[in-house]
């Protein structure tokens, strides 16, 4: 097991790198000090995140240097009731399924188990590297990608229509609730589904809101605080 956290970790470190633009010996020392988590997801069906050892260490380190927070970098309860509800509705093989805001990857790989054709998107660079190496540890495959909403909004709306959109607690700054409602409409094919794992935040309902005179809305709140909503848009909305 060390020797393959070892391997893990000079693979990151290279990609992280790339990524950044800087020597490797400039990273964060606490953003390649990762760990492999095991989560249940239903069933009897796990799966593997690759993630930062010590969130609050990594914090302090990103904030020293002026980098923003690295919310990606932790296993939310969103992130993984999101999982779940994937894991329990299992997708038709090539079913089209967009995660927005993928973080760790959880809700990507669950999906990809299940043979979906697979997108998943953060705007932090550092998460869909992580989320790349967490999808090939749990072998499976799907296409990751740095996709800021407003920058690239244009560009992600015509790869799809997707059947399924997925999103985990990315409702945490007005920022990205004003991106949401300019683009998620855009996004699911008409029959299709967005599902938005939310921890009750007040973006999520200004979205919701919004969101009703163009999708149909279902809601179930969950143990761990988590409401997961399924939106489906309206007949009358056709998307693109």
């Amino acid at each position: 097991m060390a020797d393959a956290l070892d391997v893990l970790r000079a693979s990151l470190r290279d990609q992280l790198a790339t990524l950044r633009g800087v020597d490797p010996a400039a990273l964060p020392p606490a953003l390649l000090d990762v760990a492999v988590r095991r989560f249940a997801v239903g069933d009897g069906a796990e799966v593997f995140l690759v993630a930062p050892r010590d969130w609050e260490q990594l914090r302090h380190e990103e904030g020293g240097a002026g980098r923003p927070v690295p919310y990606w970098a932790r296993p939310w309860p969103s992130g993984l009731t999101l999982a779940r509800a994937v894991a329990a509705a299992p997708l038709a093989a090539g079913t089209a399924v967009l995660e927005l805001g993928c973080g760790l990857g959880a809700p990507s790989i669950v999906a990809a188990r299940a043979g979906a054709t697979v997108l998943a998107t953060d705007g932090a660079p550092d998460a869909v590297a992580f989320a790349a190496h967490a999808l090939a540890l749990n072998e499976t495959q799907a296409e990751v990608a740095v996709v800021d909403w407003t920058a690239h909004g244009a560009a992600l709306a015509a790869r799809g229509p997707f059947a399924l959109v997925l999103a985990a607690d990315v409702l945490y700054t007005q920022a990205n609730v004003r991106a949401a409602l300019a683009l998620w409409p855009r996004l699911v094919a008409p029959g299709g589904e967005l599902w938005l794992a939310d921890p009750r935040r007040a973006g999520a309902r200004d979205v919701l809101a919004a969101a009703r005179a163009s999708f149909g809305l279902r809601s179930e709140e969950h143990d761990d605080g988590v409401v997961l909503h399924r939106l489906r848009p309206r007949p009358s909305a056709a998307a693109g």
